[in-house]
């Protein structure tokens, strides 16, 4: 799915094709086609193999162009628009081209240095890419051989501030200047001479041509000492560095690659036959240079980056999907045992509290009604005696009996006296009885003073009265009917009911003012006394529902 791990790297010449395939860093072989028919339907069908391959093309170009400039200084997009119309300005109508930026200037305006390459005539190139483009091959980019001839010389630790850099490759004798390791130009020159005897002459004749053109574009002086480096394989162009160093006095000295070639996996032997290989090494150990392919040519290398892209974060998207699944599927087991584990101990605490609840009484009252009714007991407790008597005594009259209920009648107040004199006073200032009523009452004879009796003044309401006072004063007299009954009260006396029958009341005005003052609420007040059972201290307790 993803990319093969194979590249092929090529190096397209005037005549020929240098193919080269590296895994893992390692030459695993090479051909060479040629620049006609068979050798066009040969390197296609060597492509179809490799369909996934990335492809790196380099061109050893006789005719290139060379341009150094400067720049304002800028960044971003004003950077690439500045260098656009500079390539365009200069190549416009070439394909391949491109700005290798140098360095920075260091006085005040420092403007960026730019050399401006081309190559002005592609000719050569056409029939390889046009079989790169039919087989959509993964072309990464098209790069200049003497780009990766600077390379090689960073490699060899090169230093001269004027070196020239001369390589024997298949296409000719190719010299490249470097100022202070930087690259200014390049020049290839074709058929180089087989003899022995004729090529230290061609040396001579080429590179001078080559130090006038430098001087001609003023990249040196004549005075300036040029250095001189003789590439080969083997050393095979010692004799030639002594005796160019010996008739021109130039500093010339022979670089023998077979340390590097051995260094980088490359065969000698393999490397005198094909001296194109070490650039094509380098740049498949990834020592990238600028690349010259327009856009439009390496579109399926880079769409097929972009697929891979995506197909590589779906993965990892997918990864991490699973690894948090299993996270999440872990704490789901977890969370599930802990759950279990609470329902267990849930159990187990619930046992313990039915076994321990067996001794306690069930309830289902409130906790504040509780607290409530514990401190109303403790605070009944602190009296000699309680109205316990007296609230059961009035429990009973309001409990449901064969005649009915009295679920209408509502207690308001409860006023308990423990007294040894029956006509003691109510002192209820919310509803007090007329003078003449509470003078009658206080009539009755004293009892005896010798016993203490229980009385209790019960202030009491018929709810939801609507004005039917037959049916209230039924109430009333049902719920006095149903104390009296009980044995342990003595008497009952209504002070006050819910229609006022006194015979005391003034019978000035009329009816109807009568019956309209007394329609609501329909309030009723009873004394209750009950018969004695044991002497004790005299004591008031009143209980008010809140």
């Amino acid at each position: 799915m993803f990319a093969n791990p194979k590249k092929l790297v090529l190096c397209a010449t005037a005549n020929q094709l240098l193919v080269g395939i590296w895994h893992a860093g390692k030459l695993q072989g090479n051909q060479v086609f040629e620049n006609n028919e068979v050798g066009h339907q040969e390197f296609s069908e060597l492509l179809k193999q490799y369909p996934l391959s990335p492809v790196y093309l380099i061109a050893d170009a006789v005719e290139e162009d060379f341009r150094l400039e400067s720049l304002p200084h800028t960044s971003g997009s004003a950077k690439h628009e500045l260098i656009t119309r500079k390539l365009n300005q200069h190549y416009r109508g070439l394909n391949y081209r491109t700005a290798h930026f140098i360095d920075r200037d260091k006085d005040k305006r420092k403007d960026d240095n730019f050399l401006f390459a081309a190559i002005s005539k592609d000719d050569f190139l056409q029939a390889w890419v046009a079989i790169i483009k039919a087989q959509e091959a993964q072309l990464v980019g098209v790069y200049l051989l003497p780009m990766l001839s600077l390379v090689l010389m960073k490699q060899l630790k090169l230093t001269a501030p004027h070196l020239l850099f001369c390589e024997k490759l298949s296409s000719g004798l190719r010299q490249t200047y470097f100022h202070h390791g930087r690259l200014r130009m390049s020049r290839l020159v074709p058929n180089v001479p087989e003899a022995a005897g004729k090529i230290g002459y061609f040396y001579l004749v080429e590179i001078e041509k080559t130090r006038l053109y430098l001087m001609s574009q003023r990249y040196i002086s004549r005075d300036t000492p040029l250095n001189l480096a003789l590439v080969s394989a083997n050393g095979t162009t010692q004799q030639t560095s002594q005796g160019i160093s010996q008739e021109q006095g130039l500093n010339c000295v022979d670089v023998n690659l077979s340390s590097l070639a051995k260094t980088l996996g490359l065969s000698v032997k393999l490397l005198q036959e094909k001296p194109e290989l070490m650039h094509m090494q380098l740049l498949a150990n990834g020592h990238f240079v600028d690349n010259l392919a327009p856009d439009w040519l390496t579109k399926s290398f880079q769409f097929n980056q972009l697929k891979q892209g995506l197909a590589i974060g779906a993965a990892l998207i997918g990864f991490f999907g699973l690894v948090a699944a299993g996270w999440m599927f872990k704490e789901g087991l977890d969370q599930k045992s802990a759950f279990e584990q609470a329902q267990q101990d849930t159990l187990i605490q619930q046992h313990r509290y039915n076994e321990a609840a067996k001794d306690f009484p069930v309830t289902q009252i409130g906790a504040n009604d509780l607290k409530v009714a514990v401190e109303l007991d403790k605070n009944i407790v602190s009296f000699p005696k309680s109205p316990r008597r007296m609230m059961q005594v009035i429990s009973a009259a309001l409990a449901p009996t064969a005649k009915g209920t009295l679920d209408e009648v509502q207690i308001d107040r409860l006023h308990w006296v423990l007294t040894n004199d029956t006509n003691v006073n109510d002192q209820d200032k919310f509803t007090p009885l007329p003078n003449a009523e509470q003078a009658a009452i206080n009539s009755v004879p004293p009892a005896d003073p010798t016993k203490l009796m229980e009385v209790a003044f019960l202030t009491a309401e018929i709810s939801g009265f609507t004005g039917d006072y037959r049916r209230a004063l039924n109430s009333l007299n049902q719920f006095v009917a149903n104390i009296k009954a009980d044995a342990r009260v003595t008497e009952v006396i209504v002070l006050q009911a819910p229609v006022n029958v006194s015979s005391f009341v003034s019978l000035q005005g009329s009816t109807t003012d009568v019956q309209s003052a007394q329609k609501q609420p329909a309030f009723f007040k009873l004394k209750i006394v009950l018969k004695p059972v044991q002497d004790g201290i005299v004591s008031t307790v009143e209980a008010q529902p809140s």
